[in-house]
């Protein structure tokens, strides 16, 4: 077992009904199987909730920026 661990920068578009639209690497780990493991956790958790009426009126498509950390042992996020 290989120990990986790295930082990448991910932008996940998501749809009013809370689909995913698009997951886009903005920046990658350094590691290919940790950057499609960070797509693939977006698309098993899909799909999202929907968003609010309201929100639903102005926004066409959420995009979501956030650093993910793959850390032993553990996943973890931040803006």
């Amino acid at each position: 077992q290989q120990q990986l661990f790295g930082d990448l920068r991910l932008m996940v578009s998501l749809l009013p009904n809370g689909e995913v639209f698009q997951v886009k690497i903005l920046e990658s780990s350094g590691h290919k199987i940790l950057d499609q493991a960070a797509i693939k956790i977006v698309h098993l958790a899909a799909p999202y909730p929907p968003f609010p009426n309201a929100m639903q009126r102005d926004v066409d498509v959420l995009e979501i920026i956030r650093t993910w950390r793959f850390q032993k042992n553990r996943l973890t996020s931040s803006s």
